[in-house]
């Protein structure tokens, strides 16, 4: 087994410090909206189901925002998704990070039905260290 095992690839540092693209936050964000308000829409508050869908609804934006937007392949995307039921309560949901205002963005949108709320929140931090370009996930 040893001999079908494949040689690691290490990768050399870029030494890019900027990205040639800032990320476009507003479009992200009408992204996230989009895909939000369709897989939601109408549906109603299971804990389980929620709680699936928030994994699903992460791994869709990122795909989609990785799709729609060019020239972000140096990004980390970091996709957030929070959905809770509505019963009459007050929410805020809120984070903090440790990043660059030059280069790093974020994308956000909310979503709310007689059911439930969501809000979905993608960071785009930028990546300036070993990169492989054939594979942007990593």
């Amino acid at each position: 087994r040893a001999a079908l095992a494949k040689p690691r690839v290490e990768y050399e540092n870029s030494y890019r410090t900027s990205p040639d693209v800032v990320f476009p936050g507003s479009k992200a964000g009408k992204i996230i909206q989009r895909i939000i308000d369709s897989r939601l829409n109408g549906m109603k508050y299971e804990h389980d189901v929620c709680k699936a869908m928030c994994n699903q609804l992460s791994d869709v934006i990122k795909d989609e925002i990785r799709r729609e937007i060019k020239d972000v392949a140096r990004y980390k995307l970091i996709c957030w998704v929070t959905i809770g039921q509505v019963s009459g309560q007050d929410v805020h949901v809120v984070s903090r990070c440790l990043w660059s205002a030059d280069h790093d963005r974020y994308g956000s949108a909310n979503f709310q039905n007689s059911h439930l709320w969501a809000v979905a929140t993608v960071f785009a931090v930028y990546y300036d260290g070993c990169f492989n370009h054939n594979n942007p996930e990593q």
